[in-house]
């Protein structure tokens, strides 16, 4: 047994604040450093060569090369690499990260990104069509998510951002000024569920709004009466996921959503994930809750057009119930030499390729075109959903409709990733509890593609069973990360995880 098996099996009960004070007191002494080094030396190697898999099979370019290179043989390099990376995607494989794919649909968003390469949509005068772009996009984003419905009298608006992460992000900041500016909170609080996205820590750090994250229950949706017992006067914010990304739950909306409207705050939908399934879903007559601008608390809401609105990488929409809301996201600055200066997020220029392409995705498929995409997502997803629920040893967490988290009580979980992944398969490891997830997309209604994952995934199931004492993969990584009680000592690998990505 290892220091971090110790570690993990003997220390995981110690309360938060001991653990940090514990770990900052032994780090400070040099041989349990260079021990913690040396036991997670071989886990990293391993990351490293996991993450550098060309390396001595193509040029590299620490340096600009003497010359520049020709056009034919950078093409045909990346030619190689689209070779060697797409079958996986392509061939349903992947949990998420390619939601259409259908060659068609790529090379007409590539000729579209083509004519438009040069937009900026901060020169609104040189590319008018960038503007048009942006505001058809974020209209036809918004009356998805309720405007224009009878029950829904405002202006819900928005912009395009360059993913969910920015659109978390602006919607925080928005919320901060807001309350600054008309409550007078100079310590500001966000209540949110520990299954909320990442993304909110990130704002949270960014913006000095302090976390008060509270318990799910059982069926894995937020705790109600917790999230009662968590409002203050300095709450600016509450936010719920439709669905969250471990787990794939949609939580209460419409319960926390009246909760944030009787105290006077904010209340956030995060539609990442589902924004563009779950509307459709509805109208095709499936089981989806109440989540979006119909409600009258949610005020606010992101959703990526670039997951399941089967754009290109790099766009999202932050929707707001009103503009003057919304005023409190941009930026304005009139003393620069420069010139008068605004913009409506984070970036300056910004590739106006990216929204030309997303439009493009959303008028060329069209209602009729998502009706019948989340349906055949909804379906395939009832499928996987049966196919785990006959293999004795997994079990499905919460009751969820296309992200498909699972868990075991028998097994290492994450040891039957590592045996899908050896199947070709990619799936997304968990923790809090140690489980794994599958997103559906379009890959995985291909014909044969569910039928493919129970069956490796009954086989993966087995191999554990007949061999439980391997090692290797992801499985010692995902083990610490869950167990292990000193934090730090993970957000180190993480970081020397992206060190790695670095490195030529």
């Amino acid at each position: 047994m290892d220091i971090l098996d110790i570690v993990s099996n003997r220390l995981k009960w110690l309360p938060k604040g001991v653990a940090r004070f514990i770990e900052k007191k032994a780090k400070a002494i040099p041989s349990v450093q260079k021990t913690i080094e040396k036991e997670t030396a071989g886990m990293l190697e391993e990351i490293e060569a996991g993450l550098k898999p060309y390396r001595g099979k193509f040029p590299v370019f620490p340096t600009f090369p003497k010359e520049g290179r020709s056009r034919e043989e950078i093409l045909a390099e990346m030619e190689e690499f689209n070779k060697i990376e797409s079958p996986r995607w392509a061939d349903g494989y992947v949990s998420g990260a390619v939601y259409h794919g259908d060659p068609e649909h790529i090379d007409f968003l590539n000729q579209v990104y083509a004519l438009n390469s040069q937009s900026n949509p901060l020169h609104s005068d040189l590319w008018p069509s960038a503007t048009k772009f942006e505001a058809e996009i974020v209209s036809m984003t918004a009356h998805m998510m309720g405007k224009g419905q009878p029950e829904v009298k405002d202006d819900i608006c928005g912009s395009v951002s360059s993913g969910g992460t920015e659109s978390i992000c602006l919607a925080m900041k928005t919320y901060r000024d807001w309350a600054r500016e008309t409550k007078g909170i100079t310590a500001p609080e966000m209540i949110l569920p520990t299954t909320a996205h990442a993304a909110f820590d990130k704002a949270a750090h960014y913006y000095g709004i302090k976390q008060v994250r509270i318990p799910i229950g059982e069926d894995f949706r937020a705790d109600l009466k917790a999230l009662k017992n968590a409002i203050t006067p300095n709450t600016i914010v509450i936010v719920g996921s439709a669905p969250a990304f471990p787990h794939g739950i949609v939580d209460p909306i419409e319960e926390m959503s009246e909760m944030a409207l009787a105290a006077g705050v904010g209340f956030h939908t995060d539609s990442c994930l589902g924004g563009f399934v779950l509307p459709w879903a509805e109208q095709l007559g499936y089981a989806i809750e109440k989540h979006d601008f119909r409600l009258p608390g949610v005020t606010s809401m992101s959703v990526d057009t670039h997951k399941y609105g089967y754009a290109a990488k790099g766009t999202s929409v932050v929707l707001y119930r009103n503009p003057e809301l919304r005023q409190f996201q941009y930026y304005t600055t009139t003393e620069w030499p420069g010139g008068l200066y605004f913009s409506p997020t984070f970036a300056g220029s910004r590739p106006g390729a990216l929204s030309a392409a997303c439009w493009a995705a959303m008028v060329s498929i069209g209602e009729k075109g998502y009706l019948e995409a989340s349906d055949r997502i909804m379906k395939t997803a009832i499928q996987i959903k049966e196919g785990i629920r006959s293999i004795p040893e997994l079990r499905l967490l919460g009751d969820p409709h296309f992200v498909i988290a699972f868990a075991s009580d028998q097994l290492n979980i994450y040891r039957v990733s590592d045996e899908m992944t050896h199947k070709g398969w990619n799936l997304n490891g968990l923790h809090k509890p140690s489980c794994i997830h599958l997103a559906v997309t379009l890959r995985h209604t291909q014909e044969g593609v569910a039928d493919r994952f129970i069956a490796d995934l009954k086989a993966s199931v087995a191999e554990v069973i007949a061999h439980p004492k391997a090692s290797g993969g992801n499985a010692p990584v995902y083990g610490m990360a869950a167990n292990i009680p000193f934090r730090g000592m993970v957000s180190d690998i993480l970081k020397k995880y992206m060190d790695a990505v670095y490195k030529v």
